[in-house]
């Protein structure tokens, strides 16, 4: 009898023992580890599809979750999403937002601190509104619209039949978000630097290649003598297109655009647009990513952190048809292998 005990005794702890073995090895016993979360408008936009990838990607290399949740231009939607992503992790979640709106950051960084959540947030704050006086938001990321705004209008200009004299349509994003703020004064730094060439009409198509093509084919009936449209993005850029497309006008009436998407590379290619600047939204998001996983993993004090590294800028590049090939290739193409090891190697210079 005492056999029989020792033996149902002996077997007891061996299925104890393999449980508990397979519990450390499934994903159950990873149960500490943390979640990777991306918060992005919408994934119909090819540029905001980067994030998605980009972040895959890092997510595989280090061996965490990721969910990615869509605001779909909804502000609300998007703070109710990430309050349920904290809950449904336990606050241990570290978070990669792009803001719908400037002044959803507010009720976001409030949010996070709340729940002891780091986060990195890429474009679109209010101005005055500091990421130091937040203890959880690790640093807020932009690239220069400015130089874009201006790039995107020069490159346009070159394409005129008479140099330096021209009459341009233009279509900008959302109106409240700070890139397309950017972007838009860029612009008119050209524009006051070239009285010759005239902004006849401009109108807000909030991101949106459906409104810019409903808009484009508009403002052309009303000015159907332009010489070229400048874009605040590629997407609203391809709704120019085939707005001129419909009009009989393209590649004689060049579109110039922003962020990079696939498309608007071949427009480049295939001469029906002059330039883009190619914002990596796979950088981007492994970025954002690293820097709040770093903060979470204590190997980030943030609260030591210079102002400089905390609200930053980093360089865009510059697109046009001597060098498209090249970004399609290494970047479209493939996804570079991106070296996260110094999370400031690519800071330009500080936000205001």
């Amino acid at each position: 009898m005492r056999k029989l005990v020792c033996w149902r005794i002996a077997n007891v702890a061996a299925v104890l023992s393999l449980a508990l073995l397979a519990a450390v090895g499934s994903p159950a016993a990873a149960a500490d580890a943390p979640t990777l979360a991306i918060s992005l408008r919408t994934l119909s936009s090819p540029y905001q599809v980067m994030y998605k990838t980009g972040g895959e990607a890092y997510a595989k290399n280090v061996g965490l979750p990721l969910d990615v949740l869509t605001t779909e231009a909804n502000s609300q939607k998007g703070l109710a999403d990430i309050k349920a992503e904290i809950a449904r992790t336990g606050g241990n979640v570290a978070f990669y937002v792009d803001p719908n709106d400037a002044t959803d950051a507010i009720a976001i960084a409030k949010t996070m601190d709340d729940a002891g959540v780091y986060w990195a947030s890429w474009w679109s704050k209010p101005a005055d509104v500091k990421v130091w006086d937040y203890s959880h938001w690790v640093a807020h990321i932009s690239f220069d619209g400015f130089a874009a705004g201006e790039f995107m209008a020069r490159e346009l200009i070159k394409t005129f039949k008479t140099p330096g004299k021209g009459n341009i349509i233009a279509l900008q994003g959302r109106l409240g978000d700070t890139p397309n703020g950017e972007r838009w004064q860029g612009l008119q730094k050209v524009l006051g630097e070239n009285p010759g060439v005239k902004l006849v009409q401009w109108e807000s198509a909030k991101w949106d290649r459906t409104q810019a093509y409903n808009i484009t084919r508009a403002m052309l009936v009303a000015h159907p003598d332009v010489d070229g449209v400048w874009a605040a993005n590629d997407d609203m850029a391809m709704g120019a297109i085939q707005a001129l497309k419909e009009a009989n006008l393209a590649g004689k009436v060049k579109v110039v655009g922003c962020d990079g998407i696939p498309e608007i590379f071949d427009a480049i290619k295939g001469g029906l647009a002059a330039a883009t600047v190619f914002n990596d939204g796979k950088y981007q998001a492994q970025l954002c990513l690293a820097l709040a996983l770093a903060a979470k993993q204590g190997k980030l004090n943030v609260s030591s952190l210079p102002h400089d590294r905390r609200q930053f800028e980093i360089p865009a590049v510059n697109v046009n048809r001597d060098n498209v090939e090249k970004i399609v290739h290494d970047y479209i193409q493939n996804t570079p292998n991106y070296d996260l090891k110094d999370l400031f190697a690519r800071w330009s210079r500080a936000m205001p």
